[in-house]
């Protein structure tokens, strides 16, 4: 949030509007952008739901983007150890979609040998093919998470620090323009706000 001076009432801020609304785009691109260099980007959800909330206040501006709340572990990454929430695994599992393989699983039991002389149980097995349900698609994924973790892949801070870096300078423009016209049409009309030159 930045902040301005707060020595003009009731201003219209209509170029800083348009820069921070282009400042917002730029953001949310170079965000989009590190995704796909990161290989991130699965579905394009996380991308695509992004939405920029602008706010000016008479004192203040602020540009705050809305993302679904995961992005925190694909820009960090997460540690091994805790086992991550299985309902946003399946939400991601939903979203990207993820195509389970079938498995080939070993069923073992033993069965009482009847025989005298004989080890007393015997071993059976028998292989078969299970497709994985999204419970426990989900379980598999988050156990491997919880094994070794997630390594991060930034895209947030990165977009934050080219965006701002490139916008610097037009946004001292447009205050100074909206500024300047609002001072000008206060002289045209003849009503000089009390105070403004002190």
């Amino acid at each position: 949030m930045a902040r301005i001076a707060k020595v003009i009432p009731n201003i219209e801020w209509k170029h800083l509007r348009e820069v921070l609304e282009a400042y917002a785009d730029y953001f949310i691109q170079a965000a989009r952008d590190n995704l796909g260099k990161n290989k991130s980007y699965a579905s394009g959800t996380l991308g695509d739901t992004m939405e920029p909330v602008i706010t000016i206040g008479q004192d203040y501006f602020k540009v705050e983007i809305r993302i679904k709340d995961y992005w925190e572990y694909v820009e960090k990454g997460r540690k091994a150890g805790k086992f991550p929430p299985i309902n946003k695994i399946k939400e991601w599992i939903q979203v990207k979609p993820v195509k389970p393989r079938v498995m080939t699983l070993t069923r073992v039991w033993y069965v009482n040998n009847r025989v005298k002389g004989a080890p007393k149980d015997i071993r059976r097995e028998k292989q078969y093919q299970h497709l994985p349900s999204v419970n426990e698609l989900a379980f598999l994924i988050g156990r491997k998470i919880a094994e070794e973790g997630t390594k991060p892949a930034p895209f947030f801070k990165p977009a934050l620090n080219e965006t701002k870096a490139y916008f610097e300078l037009a946004l001292e423009k447009a205050i100074d323009e909206d500024v300047a016209e609002y001072i000008e049409q206060k002289i045209l009309n003849g009503i000089m706000y009390e105070g403004l030159f002190m």
